[in-house]
């Protein structure tokens, strides 16, 4: 019947309200989920990615403290040598650099 219009009664009415906005609530969850889970993913990158560059520091640090060992001696008037300097000058840049470069990443 083309021409015939279906009349609801108001319940019937609440009802088929109450079920669109049903689905547009478990449609909106499906969505908070999936944006909740990237960005743990995202988090997850971040924190390996910082445990990589600490863990490169430290190797770095140990490096520059091996090698600079056996020219930290001093001399007979009591001052260090000039390689035990540049040794120093290079680790505290290099300490120096990484803590910038943390810094850069976290802006």
């Amino acid at each position: 019947m083309p021409g015939k219009k279906i009349q609801l009664t108001p319940l019937e009415t609440r009802k088929q309200l109450l079920l669109v906005e049903s689905e547009l609530n478990r449609a909106q969850l499906i969505n908070e989920v999936r944006d909740f889970k990237d960005q743990i993913l995202h988090l997850k990158h971040q924190v390996l990615g910082l445990g990589s560059t600490v863990s490169l520091a430290a190797r770095l640090a140990a490096t520059f403290s091996a090698v600079g060992r056996p020219f930290s001696r001093r001399d007979e008037d009591g001052r260090s040598s000039w390689i035990s300097t540049l040794f120093k000058c290079a680790k505290a840049g290099t300490s120096l650099w990484l803590l910038l470069r943390s810094f850069r990443r976290r802006a």
